[in-house]
């Protein structure tokens, strides 16, 4: 059975000031799929993922048209709260951001701002987001230490579950494994494959063959435009367009 469209993205365009950034771009995503953007640096494919949980707002000067649908409902409508909104939409960036507290406070965290306050309850939080984002067998016993402390891979790891901990329907991640070596970079990839069973996922790499191994489709992007968009096989072994499969082929990028 085909699962339903969980983002529907209609004629979406993106300003910074004057530079345009994304131009007229359209894209289902599929529940409980991962769905994978590439393309050439500054093509705007981060922009884009930004977008599905109104990140950009934060940048001055940004200006959007168009929609994006999430559950049938315009995320850029005037009464959404955004704050609901990122709540659902969870996202991983580029480089590990823990916070400077200790491994259990940056999962609880987000819990705690959305009202949960009883221990057992944010106990039980920590412990099921640390099992999903794969990393509980590796800080049980320490809880109480400074996620500084944790290296690299564990701290993207840490992140995932803090996004885990609000209970998302939806995970962004923006390049998640560029800062991170190959064994790390590849429990990221065991643990996207795992995901996928319950979250919608929408991963941004640079890394093709990334992209190949842990998506079910494909958006390639180029000059803020997506230009081919499908299955991840039909992407990388039967693009259809010229530039995707130059890009695919590494004659640039």
């Amino acid at each position: 059975m085909d699962s339903k469209n969980k983002i529907e993205v209609k004629d979406l365009n993106l300003w910074y000031a004057d530079k345009q950034a994304l131009k007229d771009n359209n894209l289902h995503i599929k529940e409980r799929k991962v769905t994978a953007l590439i393309g050439p640096s500054g093509c705007g494919k981060s922009t884009f993922v930004r977008c599905i949980n109104r990140m950009n707002d934060l940048i001055d000067g940004v200006r959007i048209t168009g929609s994006i649908l999430l559950d049938n409902k315009n995320i850029y409508d005037k009464d959404v709260d955004v704050v609901a909104l990122r709540k659902r939409v969870g996202m991983v960036f580029q480089r590990p951001n823990p916070f400077p507290m200790s491994i259990f406070d940056n999962i609880a965290y987000g819990p705690r701002i959305h009202g949960i306050k009883d221990k057992d309850s944010l106990r039980k939080i920590v412990e099921e987001s640390l099992v999903g984002a794969a990393l509980w067998d590796e800080v049980s016993d320490r809880l109480g230490t400074n996620a500084l402390d944790l290296s690299g891979g564990q701290q993207q790891r840490l992140c995932i579950a803090r996004s885990l901990a609000v209970k998302p329907e939806v995970i962004l991640f923006d390049e998640p494994c560029s800062a991170l070596d190959p064994i790390a970079t590849g429990k990221i990839e065991d643990l996207i494959h795992e995901l996928r069973k319950k979250y919608t996922i929408v991963i941004v790499t640079h890394n093709m063959q990334q992209a190949a191994r842990v998506s079910d489709f494909t958006g390639f992007f180029l000059l803020g435009k997506l230009l081919e968009f499908g299955k991840t096989r039909d992407i990388f072994e039967n693009p259809k367009k010229k530039e995707t499969e130059d890009y695919i082929t590494g004659r640039f990028g």
